[in-house]
């Protein structure tokens, strides 16, 4: 059996899907992996350019999502079909190298304490998008009178026991928020390590422009207050 299972949903990343293939296999040659690539109902030709090169992979799981309804169902259904203990998520549009799941599953494996939840902390980011993290992490720890920060870190990797039932995981991005929460609930330790980021080669991301930034960030308070009134975690 593989020692975890990484999950990636992609969204309209056809132009991406040769070197995050790419970067997976390099990936392989460090640790054994169940690969699970999403493709989370996009409009593009990226289904056909994952089922182009799955081959080449010794253990991989293709899922098709006719409808995308969000970054958090596609790594719901992910999960739904992995096998192993560990579960490691990030995104499918390169701004996190892969490389970066193996630090995270070192930093898991350092240790004899299993009760970890492993996330990544990002550096080398602009004034603008420092200062939304920020905003973000401040206001969330208010309302869940946790400390919350940088809480769409990429990678996670979390046993997956700690997921109770996959149903209460948000279907958008604030599944991030979610399982940090639940960990931080069920007193594992937060493992953090630094991930550069970089800008995305092709396509455009949710808040990749000033306005589409605060429109971004509305919608994730409201998610905020909406899984603080539902309380399912």
């Amino acid at each position: 059996m593989a020692d975890i299972t990484l999950v990636i949903p992609c969204y309209n990343e056809k132009k991406n899907i040769k070197e995050l293939f790419n970067q997976i296999k390099k990936l392989e040659d460090q640790i054994s992996l169940e690969i699970i690539i999403v493709n989370n109902g996009s409009i593009d030709s990226s289904e056909e350019e994952i089922n182009l090169r799955k081959n080449i992979f010794k253990d991989v799981k293709i899922i098709d999502i006719k409808k995308n309804i969000g970054f958090g169902n596609g790594i719901k259904e992910g999960i739904r079909n992995s096998t192993c203990e560990l579960i490691c998520y990030t995104h499918g549009d390169l701004q996190f190298d892969l490389m970066n799941v193996f630090k995270a599953y070192s930093h898991y494996k350092s240790s004899s304490e299993k009760n970890k939840f492993v996330k990544g902390r990002r550096t080398k980011r602009s004034i603008i998008e420092n200062f939304f993290t920020f905003f973000m992490s401040l206001i969330n720890s208010i309302l869940f009178r946790k400390i919350l920060y940088d809480i769409h870190a990429q990678p996670n990797l979390f046993e997956k026991n700690l997921i109770d039932n996959i149903n209460f995981l948000p279907d958008d991005m604030s599944i991030d928020l979610y399982l940090l929460l639940k960990a931080k609930n069920n007193n594992l330790k937060i493992s953090r390590f630094d991930v550069e980021v970089s800008k995305r080669k092709f396509g455009v991301g949710a808040n990749d422009q000033l306005i589409r930034k605060f429109k971004y960030s509305l919608l994730s308070l409201f998610n905020s207050f909406k899984m603080l009134f539902h309380g399912r975690f």
